[in-house]
């Protein structure tokens, strides 16, 4: 059963949530309960990314090893046109050298 929650909202924001209701042939707590789903569904989806983005890091940090960016892209290049390149060969971080990024 679903729970009741009762949310206090500014007069503006109440007007707007009935005209897109009105727009969209829904009511009003359809509206609300739909954009409630979607912003918690990209919130979780952010929260993943970042989760990814810290396992890679990680990652890195703990083998040391690096794709060169030109070298990825020439690689999904040659996929994306069919071809059946070998793949990238990780080369060690040099925390030394600072990143140049390919603008190819």
């Amino acid at each position: 059963m679903p729970a009741t929650t009762s949310l206090k909202l500014p007069d503006a924001l109440k007007i707007t949530i009935a005209k897109v209701a009105a727009f969209e042939g829904k009511t009003a707590h359809a509206v609300m309960v739909d954009t409630l789903q979607a912003a918690m569904e990209d919130a979780l989806a952010r929260h993943q990314f970042y989760a990814d983005g810290e396992a890679s890091y990680q990652d890195v940090m703990r083998t040391n090893a690096v794709f060169s960016a030109a070298d990825v892209k020439a690689y999904v290049v040659a996929r994306v046109k069919g071809g059946k390149p070998g793949r990238p060969k990780a080369r060690p971080l040099d925390a030394a050298k600072p990143m140049n990024p390919a603008h190819d």
